[in-house]
């Protein structure tokens, strides 16, 4: 941009340039000098006698001319110089036109609106070739009506507006004012309104467009005969018996990698106003990727009255809206409060009549209905569901499909069923739920996330503030739209997904197979054959077996040590140990270290008071003193007791007095420190436990109280009491900040959400001064003890979530997955002082959990199995392009002319072998350039190609072609012509 400011007078000179008229204005075709004519849409725009303009313009018809009126250059269009189209003729006249009944027809098109004279053909013969909307369908032009037509929509216009629609989900309303604007930027000409003609003619295109790549065009029987789902564009990557396996798959020793993954999710943005419309059916009902609605609500009225409908009691813990919404009331005015959709949870595309309305939450009935329509016709023998409330849905499934017509239960009960809850929102749910449904545990679900229908929301949820105001039939073909289009980019998307998939998993799985090699390397080979028994035990029964990932967080707790301090005290009474108003030792020092956090929370508040620069008079201020105030009585009353049990304390305490009134007086700190934290520093002095005390009057305390060593037991528990008080908190920060992002929308609900999130942020603060305290203490009277190894430095990076990075969180931190993490040592708590694992003899180990050792041991498993499945993936992506080819060509022959009067027109039948044979080129040329990009990498880590024979030899072909060379060769071509290639395979 700075390289073009210099130029900037240049470039508006030559913008103005083009609204003067040149010196010589012969005509560039015929050099006539009267030559006022020019066309806007013509390459250099020259001008041009009117002559010549004519017979240029023929076929021409929807280009914009100008006219130079001697001042400035004057809008005119060609049906003012009697220009006329002519169809039926290539742009010829008929000797038998059909004249138009005194309408002049008008045509939008990509540059405007336009008024033109047409005269039809009327000398045809054959079937259907007078009719006046097929004529404008052959020059390429929709028309409005299918009764005498007097307004038509050109394709590229409806091409254009489609593709922006999907791609930038631009409204109709906003493309026809565009147009408008284009066409009469003053707002001065009296344009005719054909808006409600744009939308009747751009909804039914696109149905067409629909059809027409799905194929229903080279059905015999018609498009009458569409099938359920018969829209919709399968998964390459997903298992379809007869498309893309192997013969005899079902008795395969890895049967896993033909396990049909899927993912189930609600969306309550996409809801639909009751408009009282209800003359408005589907084009397609059921025919793509929403279910036919008259079964469907027909199957809502059937469960509700066998009583189903009713929402079961939740006893999960989770915190998603799934379960808030589920019984909601917030529906009125409304036909549908959002949809349920069912997806490839492996790459993301939406399986055909996966998608349904929602009419009062997010009811099973609803999502049962869904999700068995969207697996009618599986094949599988095994089946992982991915669902944010699986903990919650699955129990009493079985029993709820059972309800359903049995042509929805079939395959279902052909295949074993596991559940799992997406990756992201398993941190919502509370702790039984962790391990049986997580998916970086699950044996055999790879590195699956569950969370590609997320992904899937964000690519539909702008068209929701339109949808919602269409008629149900029209919202309908819509969101079946854009579901085509979301399926279509992730399919040809799959070379690079694939690869990327590939490369990581290899990177990851050689990463933490070595992790998991050498922390098994410190263990007996009968403490692992334990452990790997345990897992597989879990395996086969992960909601009742031992849980061997579970950390039971077993450490002796504040609160039990000091029961366990009462009852030594008891003896030590008896004994005649000193008391002190109800105080015995051990309680002293507990006092004491209640005082010490009560110290640094006044302190903190302090400290933000200053931060705010608050004055004397404020209400922070005046808090802050009554703080201030009843810290100090219960430091006074405190002390008097410390002189009983640390007589020789009271010479520290006074020297510290000393230092304080010293420093009061310092002019240093009157200028540096603000007054109201100055002031709460200067007055609190420090308690001087025994930990603090000077080794020569460590001595002195009395032997028999054993203070030293009770504080030391204390301390201890203080911090493994804050460790796990800093893990709980930062759990619930976790799911809030999840809440937060997912169920929280307007500014109320996230202003009360982020005040508490600021209140864990500042009791995570708290928490974690209270463990630098306890550890301060603990290197004061032992630095050399044991407790070294299980209790290290806090550093603020340290203070982070279990899968966050050591950003801890903070804005634009990377959250780090389960398969990816390494955790701070505050979630592993055994380590050594250096940060590896510490030292500790397998006899150790023995009475402890595996969860550790088991979750690296997972690690290690998903990120193999990801190896795995992926080359499965390739394997049948290719597969698929291989059949889907053959299935096109198939097509072209279906329709016979002896059978269909309609095929004996050489250009319909050419029409359809054409159609067919791109879309089977393009399906190759697709496989083509996957094989081509994989090859490499599949074949560098030693991996068997077990390709159709088509791909492997293109893999291999590019071993001896230049890397830059085969880019704009093969690759190039096959991404060209994708890219050429219309939406879905659209000509």
């Amino acid at each position: 941009l700075l390289e073009w400011l210099p130029f900037r007078a240049n470039y508006i000179d030559e913008l103005v340039r083009h609204d003067g008229c040149a010196s010589n204005t012969s005509c560039h075709m015929c050099s006539s000098a009267d030559a006022p004519w020019r066309c806007v849409d013509c390459y250099g725009t020259p001008s041009t006698c009117q002559t010549c303009l004519m017979d240029s313009h023929k076929r021409l018809p929807l280009h914009r001319i100008e006219k130079w009126n001697g001042m400035f250059w004057e809008k005119s269009t060609l049906r003012s110089l009697g220009c006329k189209v002519h169809l039926g003729h290539a742009g010829e006249p008929c000797a038998s036109p059909i004249h138009e009944l005194g309408h002049t027809g008008i045509v939008y098109h990509v540059n405007g609106f336009h008024l033109i004279n047409v005269v039809y053909c009327g000398c045809s013969t054959s079937p259907g070739s007078w009719q006046k909307r097929n004529q404008l369908m052959r020059v390429r032009w929709y028309p409005a009506t299918s009764k005498d037509p007097g307004t038509a929509f050109t394709f590229a216009m409806l091409d254009q507006f489609h593709e922006l629609t999907l791609q930038g989900k631009l409204s109709a309303h906003d493309y026809y004012q565009g147009l408008a604007h284009m066409s009469d930027g003053s707002g001065v000409r009296n344009l005719p309104k054909r808006y409600d003609e744009f939308l009747r003619s751009a909804r039914c295109y696109r149905h067409l467009v629909l059809a027409k790549r799905s194929g229903r065009a080279h059905d015999p029987f018609g498009i009458n005969d569409t099938k359920q789902g018969q829209f919709a564009l399968d998964c390459p990557a997903c298992p379809h018996p007869g498309k893309n396996l192997p013969d005899g798959w079902e008795k395969s020793p890895v049967s896993w990698i033909y396990m049909l993954v899927l993912a189930i999710d609600a969306n309550f943005r996409l809801k639909s106003k009751d408009r009282g419309v209800s003359n408005d059916p589907p084009l397609g009902p059921g025919w793509g990727y929403l279910v036919d609605p008259v079964p469907y609500h027909e199957q809502l009225r059937v469960q509700f009255a066998k009583d189903i409908h009713k929402v079961e009691r939740g006893t999960c813990e989770s915190t998603f809206q799934a379960m808030e919404k589920a019984t909601t009331r917030l529906n009125d005015g409304y036909l549908v409060t959002g949809v349920g959709a069912v997806i490839c949870a492996r790459s993301g595309i939406v399986r055909k009549n996966g998608v349904g309305d929602l009419q009062k939450g997010e009811r099973y009935i609803n999502m049962d209905y869904i999700f068995l329509s969207s697996i009618v016709g599986a094949l599988a023998t095994l089946m992982l569901v991915t669902y944010d409330i699986a903990c919650q849905w699955s129990k009493k499934l079985t029993a709820r499909v059972r309800e359903y017509p049995l042509h929805l239960q079939a395959a279902f009960f052909c295949m074993i069923l596991h559940v799992a809850v997406p990756k992201f929102h398993l941190k919502g749910h509370g702790e039984p739920c962790q391990s049986p449904y997580s998916l970086n545990f699950l044996r055999h679900s790879a590195r699956t996330d569950g969370e590609g229908i997320e992904r899937g929301w964000s690519h539909i949820n702008p068209i929701a503030m339109a949808t919602r105001e269409m008629g149900p039939g029209f919202r309908h073909d819509t969101i079946d739209d854009h579901w085509s289009a979301w399926n279509w980019r992730k399919i040809i998307g799959l070379g690079i997904i694939l690869s990327r998939k590939l490369l990581e998993a290899e990177q990851m799985h050689t990463k933490h197979q070595a992790k998991f090699e050498e922390l098994s390397a410190t263990f007996e080979p009968a403490v692992i054959a334990e452990w790997s028994a345990m897992v597989d035990v879990w395996q086969s029964d992960p909601l009742h077996a031992p849980d061997p990932y579970a950390d039971p967080d077993t450490h002796v707790s504040l609160a039990d040590l000091r029961k366990e301090l009462a009852k030594e005290e008891e003896a030590a009474l008896a004994d005649g140990a000193p008391t002190f108003d109800d105080l015995t030792a051990s309680t002293f020092l507990v006092k004491g270290i209640e005082l010490e956090e009560l110290r640094y929370v006044v302190r903190s508040f302090a400290a933000l008071v200053a931060a705010k620069k608050a004055k004397p008079h404020t209400i922070q201020t005046a808090v802050l003193q009554e703080r201030k105030t009843a810290l100090l009585s219960k430091i006074k009353k405190w002390r008097k007791a410390q002189l009983v049990f640390m007589p020789c304390a009271a010479i520290q305490v006074a020297q510290a007095e000393a230092e304080m009134t010293a420093a009061a007086s310092d002019p240093a700190n009157m200028s540096t420190t603000p007054s109201s934290e100055r002031q709460l520093l200067l007055d609190v002095p420090p308690l001087c436990l025994p930990s603090e005390l000077a080794d020569n009057l460590k001595f002195a305390l009395p032997a028999r109280l054993k203070l030293l060593e009770k504080e030391m037991r204390l301390r201890f528990a203080q911090a493994e009491d804050s460790l796990a008080e800093l893990r709980r908190l930062l759990r619930l920060k976790s799911s809030s900040l999840t809440f937060k992002k997912i169920n929280n929308v307007g500014q109320r609900e996230n202003t009360r959400a982020r005040s508490v999130i600021v209140q864990f942020t500042s009791k995570i603060a708290l928490t974690a001064e209270r463990y630098r305290a306890a550890r301060a203490a603990l290197m004061k009277l032992d630095p050399n003890g044991d407790w070294t190894s299980r209790l290290q430095p806090l550093l603020v990076k340290d203070v982070r979530g279990i899968d966050e990075d050591e950003d801890g969180g903070k804005k634009n931190s990377k959250k780090q997955s389960e398969g990816r993490r390494e955790i701070s040592w505050i979630w592993t708590r055994i380590r050594s002082e250096e940060g590896g694992d510490a030292e500790i003899d397998a006899g150790t180990y023995i009475s402890m959990p595996p969860f550790e050792w088991a979750k690296a041991q997972a690690r290690a498993e998903r990120w193999q199995e990801e190896i795995t499945l992926v080359l499965e993936e390739m394997r049948r992506t290719l597969t698929y392009c291989d059949w889907k080819a053959a299935w096109w060509r198939d097509q072209a022959s279906l329709r016979k002319a002896s059978e269909d009067p309609a095929c004996g027109k050489e250009q319909l039948a050419n029409g359809l072998r054409a159609y067919a044979e791109k879309q089977a080129h393009t399906w190759e040329v697709m496989g083509t350039s996957f094989a081509e990009r994989w090859y490499k990498t599949v074949s560098a880590h030693g991996h068997a190609i077990e390709w159709p024979e088509r791909y492997r030899i293109a893999g291999e072909a590019t071993r001896s072609v230049p890397t830059g060379k085969r880019k704009r060769t093969t690759l190039a071509l096959a991404r060209a012509q994708i890219n050429n290639f219309e939406l879905g395979g659209r000509a």
